[in-house]
C-alpha cells in the first residue's frame, strides 16, 4: 500500500520541480535584457541572421543560471553604452534556443561570437574583461 501512495506523490513532486525550473518567468529568467534603456539587443533564432548582417556585432550566448554570464552582463552593458556608435551587442539566451546555440558550436558559457558584416571573426569563451572587448572593437572598427 505504501508504494501505491509514494509513487503518485513522487510524481507530483517531480512535476512541480520541472514546472518551477522550466518556468522562466517565475524567477525573472527570460529572453530579455532587464534594462529597458539598454543598447543591448535581445536575439532570437529568427532574428539572429538579420541582426549580425551589418557592421561589427558581438553576440553573447548566455544563460540565467550561469555565474560567469551574470558577471559578464554589466561589462557588456558598459561596453554597449560606451561604444554604441561602433558596435552592436546582442544576447541570446541558450536556455530558450538550445538547438540553435549548439548549431552555432557554442559549448561553453558565456561565449561571445564576434561578427563583421555577417562573417565570424573570432570567439571568446568564458569570462572576458572590458579591455578584451574594447581591443576587439578598436581593432575591427579601424579597418
Amino acid at each position: 500500500m505504501k508504494n501505491k501512495i509514494t509513487f503518485p506523490i513522487l510524481g507530483i513532486v517531480l512535476l512541480a520541480i520541472v514546472f518551477i525550473l522550466g518556468n522562466d518567468n517565475l524567477f525573472g529568467n527570460n529572453d530579455t535584457v532587464s534594462d529597458k534603456d539598454s543598447p543591448i539587443v535581445t536575439l532570437t533564432a529568427s532574428s539572429y541572421d538579420k541582426e549580425i548582417a551589418a557592421g561589427l556585432v558581438l553576440v553573447d550566448f548566455w544563460a540565467p543560471w550561469c555565474g560567469p554570464c551574470r558577471r559578464m552582463a554589466p561589462i557588456l552593458e558598459e561596453v554597449a553604452k560606451e561604444y554604441k556608435e561602433s558596435v552592436k551587442i546582442g544576447k541570446l539566451n541558450v536556455d530558450n534556443y538550445q538547438k540553435f546555440a549548439l548549431g552555432k558550436g557554442v559549448e561553453v558559457l558565456p561565449t561571445i561570437i564576434v561578427y563583421k558584416d555577417g562573417k565570424e571573426l573570432t570567439r571568446i569563451k568564458g569570462l572576458a574583461s572590458k579591455e578584451d572587448l574594447v581591443k576587439i572593437i578598436t581593432e575591427n572598427t579601424q579597418k
